[in-house]
């Protein structure tokens, strides 16, 4: 009798510890880690060519984990990728070194089956530029676009050659005027 009391004692113990342990876990919600992503994505780097209608001339980017360097128009242009600090005020005072500062804005964002990342520069107000790698027709192709509906598509190849043979080249699911819909 008195070893059936110390089973049941025992049970009870056990059943409110469980129970109890369960509440507690339901009750705790998961927080969302943020991201703030310190280098570029492995599938940008590399060098990148894009045909530049305007000039008729063959424009590069250099993409390094931390750094990115652009040749346009004869001119070389350098930034510093940086992790914008959580606690940043809206509106930075200006400081001279970190004038060619960038950082990416945010997670990875889905539009249309393709993962894109927001490039913005240290200063800048809003409206950077949204960057996508992606395997299409067999060549790995960097595009950019900007505005708040990703238009205005830009394709970079890794070759320049290759950049001057598909300059024209058009893409399903790229918007590519200002008026285009995703």
């Amino acid at each position: 009798m008195k070893s059936k009391k110390i089973w049941i004692a025992i049970l009870a113990i056990i059943s409110f510890i469980t129970v109890g342990s369960s509440a507690i876990v339901n009750s705790v919600e998961p927080v969302k880690a943020e991201t703030r992503m310190s280098t570029f994505p492995k599938k940008m780097r590399g060098t990148w060519y894009q045909y530049n209608k305007k000039t008729h001339r063959i424009d590069k980017n250099v993409i390094t984990a931390k750094k990115w360097v652009s040749y346009s128009d004869g001119k070389k242009g350098t930034e510093y990728l940086h992790v914008y600090p959580k606690n940043a005020p809206a509106y930075p005072k200006q400081e001279k070194k970190k004038q060619n500062w960038i950082y990416i804005l945010g997670d990875p964002v889905k539009v249309r089956g393709r993962m894109w990342i927001l490039v913005e520069g240290w200063y800048q107000a809003a409206g950077g530029a949204s960057y996508n790698v992606s395997k299409l027709k067999g060549h790995w192709v960097l595009t950019n676009a900007s505005g708040a509906g990703l238009w205005y598509s830009n394709h970079w190849y890794h070759s320049a050659k290759l950049a001057k043979k598909l300059k024209n080249q058009r893409y399903p699911h790229f918007a590519y005027d200002s008026g285009a819909k995703w």
